[in-house]
């Protein structure tokens, strides 16, 4: 670097500094920000993608606890989109914007209660064998999964923001056990195994809560809430998509109801037309 021409210097210090910049953990970018938050909107929308995920990881994971199979529950964590709707309400809390959690936490309750009837269903038409239960009911237990939970959050979100390190996802979708707990809750319920059930509950409300204490940590640190103004434009925007989507199924609605009134009016003058005809046949 001593040897190199004067006007290499410069534009090597420049890299330098760039490089530095990128490799502090807590600098992202204001165009980075915009992107995770249109991301996580866009993916925590309710669509025929987002349960098809859901139902086909609840399902692996189901059967993979029926199995006692260790491998096919991590498969069936790896599938699940539950992650984030739970993202998108951290991100409303940071940035104190509380219309980005409404819809996020309606999917987020519909897709626990999807999640706990499939696993019971499943229990209830196959049967279940002897589960190892892990029932260590006490404050040590409690703050464990807490603590889990709360660091797989703070990898989650920093996976999301800093895309360089994404290709951490996949571990972190294993890390953070929520199907797991509703599963084992819905196959204790298909057994009337009610305090196992409870115990479960517990567990998943933990884990959920660890998650979202995580995440606005890593969104404090980064400073999301001076995202707002963005966070509140892409809450109007999921609003107004709403809209548009009702107003198109109203429309599509009258359409079809004009058609069937149109039939109808046809069908009625045919028959009119019929019954004048065959009456002048009479008169004749």
């Amino acid at each position: 670097f001593m040897n190199s021409p004067e006007f290499i210097k410069p534009k090597t210090k420049e890299k330098t500094k760039e490089l530095e910049k990128e490799s502090q953990i807590l600098n992202v970018e204001r165009k980075d920000k915009y992107k995770t938050i249109d991301e996580l909107f866009v993916q925590s929308q309710p669509s025929s993608i987002y349960y098809t995920l859901l139902v086909l990881s609840v399902v692996i994971v189901t059967c993979g606890l029926l199995l006692q199979n260790a491998p096919i529950v991590i498969g069936g964590m790896l599938v699940t989109p539950i992650l984030t709707p739970i993202l998108v309400i951290s991100l409303g809390i940071s940035t104190a914007e509380l219309g980005a959690t409404k819809g996020p936490l309606i999917l987020l309750v519909k897709s626990t209660l999807f999640s706990i009837v499939i696993s019971c269903v499943f229990t209830l038409l196959f049967g279940i064998q002897d589960i190892t239960q892990i029932f260590v009911n006490d404050l040590r237990t409690a703050m464990l999964y807490f603590i889990v939970a709360s660091a797989s959050g703070i990898a989650a979100t920093f996976a999301w923001v800093r895309k360089e390190v994404s290709d951490i996802l996949p571990g972190v979708a294993i890390s953070v056990s929520l199907v797991p707990p509703l599963s084992l809750l819905g196959i204790n319920l298909g057994t009337f195994s009610f305090e196992y059930a409870r115990f479960y509950l517990i567990i998943y409300f933990l884990n959920l809560f660890g998650i979202i204490v995580g995440s606005l940590i890593v969104f404090s640190l980064l400073k999301f809430q001076k995202s707002k103004k963005i966070v509140k434009e892409k809450v109007k925007e999921v609003e107004d998509l709403k809209k548009f989507k009702k107003a198109k199924d109203k429309a599509q609605k009258a359409v079809e109801k004009m058609e069937q009134v149109k039939k109808n009016v046809s069908e009625a003058i045919e028959l009119e037309e019929q019954q004048q005809k065959k009456k002048s046949g009479q008169d004749e």
